[in-house]
């Protein structure tokens, strides 16, 4: 077999010399390929921890519209949330009326207190869609860490009925609209 190597190498004067440069040659070819590769790969991850970040992960600011303090959160209504990013603010001051559902009563991953709020004929205006389709045409509400131990806050149970006020923003990985945070939870 090396013997017909050899008789082909001869008979069409190709050298070490010219496998060795055919073969750097295809090596150059499939590190280019490799490269051109790698980098595409980078690119595609960068955009994709960007997109991530600026609409899910990141910090978000919205500054309070309502110059009522009473009832309104002054400053950055999103100060304190989770992942402020994946929502869209609707209105950085509302107040709904309901009676609450779906308390379990503990904190959710982000230390979040949530819950469901059947909410009364003239609050049903900050339902959507999805309200209706996922959380059975309830409003969510979170009560952030940061508001749990302010004398405003009280944590309410199953079938309270209570008023909330908080920033009014759809929860845009879900799509549901939501009062978060809620910064003022009185039982009615």
């Amino acid at each position: 077999m090396s013997k017909n190597i050899l008789f082909i190498l001869k008979r069409y004067n190709i050298s070490f010399l010219n496998i060795f440069f055919i073969l750097t040659t295809l090596e150059k070819k499939k590190r280019n390929r490799i490269l051109v590769t790698s980098i595409a790969v980078v690119l595609v991850i960068a955009f994709a921890s960007t997109y991530a970040y600026t609409n899910y992960f990141g910090p978000k600011t919205v500054l309070q519209a309502n110059p009522d303090s009473v009832n309104c959160k002054q400053g950055n209504v999103l100060d304190g949330v989770d992942r402020q990013a994946r929502f869209t603010v609707l209105s950085t001051c509302e107040k709904v009326i309901g009676v609450v559902h779906d308390m379990k009563g503990t904190k959710e991953d982000d230390g979040d207190y949530q819950f469901n709020l059947a909410v009364d004929e003239p609050y049903k205006r900050f339902l959507n869609e999805q309200n209706n389709k996922q959380v059975n045409g309830m409003l969510v509400v979170e009560i952030i860490p940061k508001d749990q131990s302010s004398s405003l806050v009280k944590i309410p149970k199953n079938g309270d009925r209570l008023e909330a006020d908080g920033a009014w923003v759809t929860d845009n990985p879900h799509g549901w609209n939501e009062i978060h945070p809620a910064w003022k939870v009185r039982l009615l």
